[in-house]
């Protein structure tokens, strides 16, 4: 194997203290997050002051800080690296995703993986078509007939995934997309399969460990969920 079990546990116990104490903000901590589930509800349209929609998170995932480190991107690429042999079992693929969270990933992950003798391109898919220029969808090289494991930091109603699929298999006839995506978190927890908590977690995103909830066809592959992080340890609530 090509990343040793023991290092693999290694590195994920530094994941999880870097995630915990840097990319998880909650309410009350000297930080002002915007909690509301509904997105299309945004500060920017709409009046802040007026009250949330729906669900109401007490906390907040920001894992972009954590692609911007060197030592986080080398070690999430590495643990990529295990995952994928051990599930998929090969790399005869080509990385894609969503700007901008998927992109400081998509240039960590064949930088790291060619010091194992392992070739990956990668290319990132624009959420708007360029208004100019080339008129592109997506940013870098398109190897042709090589299928595409798509990526992102973050998975929960995977509307990203949802919309970098459609981006590629619809505008672009000759891409292929893998039956696996990859996600550094499954916004997932225990809690949604407990009838005590089904009503409050109603909406909350993914629902499951394996599918995407809007492309039902791809299995995740992911390094955590949110019970491996404690997110609950500071309580979720609803209005």
């Amino acid at each position: 194997m090509i990343i040793s079990e023991d290092h693999y546990i290694d590195m994920k116990k530094w994941m999880q203290e870097y995630i915990r104490d840097k990319c998880i903000f909650h309410l009350g901590d000297n930080w002002e997050i915007d909690g509301r589930e509904d997105k299309s509800f945004m500060p920017a349209y709409h009046n802040r002051n007026a009250d949330p929609l729906g669900k109401c998170y007490t906390w907040q995932f920001y894992l972009r800080r954590g692609c911007f480190d060197s030592t986080f991107n080398s070690l999430l690429s590495q643990m990529f690296i295990y995952q994928v042999e051990r599930t998929i079992g090969h790399f005869n693929f080509q990385l894609s995703g969503l700007e901008t969270a998927a992109t400081p990933m998509l240039s960590a992950i064949p930088l790291v993986a060619r010091n194992f003798g392992i070739e990956l391109n990668s290319f990132v898919v624009r959420k708007d078509r360029k208004k100019y220029g080339l008129l592109n969808w997506i940013e870098g090289e398109v190897k042709t007939g090589v299928p595409v494991l798509m990526i992102d930091d973050l998975i929960s109603r995977s509307n990203s995934m949802k919309k970098c699929n459609d981006i590629l298999t619809k505008s672009h006839a000759n891409i292929e997309t893998m039956d696996y995506v990859f996600a550094i978190v499954n916004k997932y927890t225990k809690h949604m399969g407990n009838k005590y908590y089904k009503q409050s977690f109603e909406g909350f995103g993914n629902t499951s460990t394996m599918y995407c909830d809007k492309i039902p066809d791809k299995k995740i592959l992911y390094l955590f969920n949110c019970d491996d992080l404690g997110v609950f340890d500071k309580g979720y609530k609803s209005t």
